[in-house]
């Protein structure tokens, strides 16, 4: 039985009701991936009436799931993921977000200007004034035109 459900006596819809509920919970076991009221299979339809003759026979919802899963087993209540496939997704997560944080800080750095790159040097050579010498605008404006060559 789902959390939150209450078990009512069978009454008059109430076999219906059980029924309805449990072929669209519960899986085939001769469908892979479909409930018991979307499996086109004729053995669905005997199940189904099985859960309804069940239910007209007094027995709860729970009681009715709990003989489904003790024949057909859990795998009729719904799809649990194996922990391997969930921890290979999350891996694969993790690794595609370090590709990308890498491949990002690459492209910075292709894209940062010359001084930038050599700023920490060019920033120790500054004079007291912190303006570049002659001899550093020199150095800058040939690897300028080196990339303008480029």
């Amino acid at each position: 039985m789902s959390p939150g459900r209450q078990e009512e006596p069978a009454g008059d819809g109430r076999p219906e009701q059980i029924l309805t509920e449990l072929s669209n919970d519960l899986m085939s076991p001769y469908c892979p991936g479909r409930t018991i009221a979307s499996c086109p299979s004729e053995q669905a339809r005997k199940l189904e009436d099985r859960i309804l003759a069940e239910a007209k026979a007094g027995k709860s919802r729970d009681e009715i799931e709990q003989e489904l899963v003790q024949q057909f087993g859990t795998e009729i209540v719904g799809y649990a993921p194996q922990p391997m496939l969930l921890y290979g997704v999350a891996a694969a997560g993790v690794g595609g977000l370090i590709a990308v944080a890498w491949v990002a800080r690459r492209w910075r750095r292709a894209r940062a200007p010359v001084g930038a790159v050599a700023g920490t040097a060019a920033a120790t050579a500054k004079g007291a004034e912190g303006k570049p010498s002659a001899a550093e605008r020199e150095k800058l404006e040939d690897a300028l035109d080196d990339l303008d060559e480029f």
